[in-house]
């Protein structure tokens, strides 16, 4: 059995990666003491024992070991490897995600405005998630960084105010305290306090983000907006001619927030660079399992590589 996994702050998914992706789960990272628990859950699932195991994390990869950004996990390849007797791959889950682009399907994706993409040109993916993830691609080659965790730059008075009040709060102000679940809270929890009103309990609960969209819409529209600034700022970096892919839970539930036009339009504010990014198309990836289909990919790679070398 070939297993591979996508391991986020707050769900794991493991699958059978046997000729396509079988024998599917996602089950809530809290349930779990560490990914050593969470993959003998899945092997008793099936009833097989792995053959070989590809891990998309989220945190930065160093060597064979990873510590979780989002949980307080730590992985060793070495040690997976010898607990289940199989070759062991490690990568950040956004290399996977990027991994798995290039098995979607125009059925796999809803294009916000742009030109169609040039063929070969490089790529930029960024997703919404528990965390804020980053990569890009070009030649096959996939850079996957920590981009989320970068400083926030405010292009608005009113985001101004909102990267002192983080700077207040939390000491730093970066893209990722903006752009994820907790930062649908963070801009939440912001607004209500410029508006001298009363932050409710419920936005320290679990569904807070889901919340939020429900009941202050304005607040999606203004994530919206962030969204597209720091999309556009990913195709600036590369200029991203081949697309820019959004992927990650947050996004799913924004799409027809996305779709309203503040989007494109801070995606395109670029001042003397807008015209160089204007026909640059933007995807939001709304297939379930991108992260799943990427470290299946990386597998059968690595498989081949080492093939190869032998």
């Amino acid at each position: 059995m070939r297993l591979v996994g996508d391991i986020g702050g707050t769900s794991v998914r493991f699958a059978r990666a046997d000729q396509g992706l079988h024998d599917e789960v996602s089950w809530p990272s809290a349930r779990f003491s560490g990914i050593e628990q969470a993959l003998r859950g899945y092997v008793h699932h099936v009833g097989r024992s792995p053959t070989a195991l590809a891990l998309g994390v989220a945190g930065p990869v160093s060597g064979r070991r990873c510590v979780t950004t989002n949980l307080p996990w730590t992985l060793d390849a070495d040690v997976l490897a010898a607990e289940f007797g199989a070759p062991v791959y490690l990568m950040n889950d956004f290399h996977a995600a990027a991994r798995g682009l290039a098995a979607l399907g125009p059925a796999d994706v809803v294009q916000l405005g742009g030109a169609a993409p040039v063929e070969g040109a490089p790529v930029a993916l960024l997703g919404a998630g528990t965390g804020l993830g980053e990569a890009i691609v070009w030649g096959g080659r996939i850079l996957a960084g920590e981009g989320g965790h970068a400083d926030f730059g405010p292009a608005t008075a009113r985001e101004v105010a909102l990267a002192g009040w983080l700077i207040q709060e939390r000491g730093r102000a970066e893209w990722e305290d903006v752009l994820s679940g907790s930062g649908l809270v963070n801009l939440a929890r912001f607004t209500l306090v410029d508006r001298g009103a009363t932050v409710p309990a419920w936005l320290g609960e679990a569904d807070a983000p889901a919340r939020v969209l429900r009941e202050m819409p304005d607040v999606g529209r203004w994530f919206a907006e962030l969204y597209g600034a720091e999309a556009g700022n990913c195709a600036l970096r590369c200029i991203a001619l081949g697309g820019v892919y959004l992927a990650g839970g947050v996004t799913l539930h924004l799409l027809d927030v996305l779709r309203s036009g503040g989007f494109r339009r801070r995606f395109e504010e670029k001042g003397r660079l807008a015209r160089a990014i204007a026909e640059i198309p933007v995807y939001v990836v709304t297939h379930p399992s991108l992260g799943l289909l990427g470290a299946a990919g990386e597998l059968a790679l690595m498989e081949a590589t080492c093939a190869i070398s032998t």
